[in-house]
């Protein structure tokens, strides 16, 4: 494919971006959300998706293959721009399966990490790497206190539960205890 072909491609997917006035589409951007093949571009599944003759790429597989911990190469190549990953990532329904994505990928690049530190340690016979490997230096240290991060996570993430059933505990007319 050509330069040209691939610069055609990636604007015709970009003009399906946004909306009518301008403002960025996201979760009718996946199949999965609402079947809606008129704005769906991506699947959210882990492998691309043929729906009604139509092939859906996989955002999670272009993700994943693309590496990028930081996100900015993977948003400007395969979304519209770093504000629409920025939508897209606020989307609760949405950040639930990216948030699934992030953890794989570092899981990933931690895996390709200590592949090649065990070559380093084999071939190059590096002391350091050998050193590393034989203390379990992947390994993340789980004793002691919850860091204050991570007691915040918490603490949000039972509040978002809280909040997201309060409407319907109201609904029942029932009382948390």
């Amino acid at each position: 494919m050509s330069y040209e072909e691939l610069e055609e491609q990636l604007a015709e997917r970009k003009s399906k971006m946004k909306d009518d006035k301008g403002r960025y589409i996201t979760q009718s951007l996946f199949l999965e959300v609402g079947y809606d093949t008129d704005k769906a571009i991506f699947t959210l599944d882990g492998e691309d998706k043929k729906y009604k003759g139509v092939l859906y790429p996989s955002l999670k597989k272009q993700y994943m293959n693309l590496a990028d911990p930081i996100e900015y190469t993977f948003a400007t190549t395969y979304l519209y721009d770093w504000e629409h990953w920025n939508r897209i990532t606020n989307n609760k329904m949405l950040l639930e399966h990216i948030s699934k994505w992030r953890e794989e990928l570092e899981l990933h690049l931690m895996s390709e990490g200590v592949l090649t530190l065990i070559d380093l340690a084999k071939n190059d016979k590096s002391y350091q790497a050998g050193k590393w490997l034989a203390d379990h230096g992947w390994a993340k240290n789980s004793k002691g206190r919850p860091s204050k991060e991570e007691i915040e996570g918490h603490i949000k993430k039972a509040a978002d539960k809280k909040k997201e059933y309060e409407s319907d505990f109201k609904l029942l007319n029932l009382k948390e205890k």
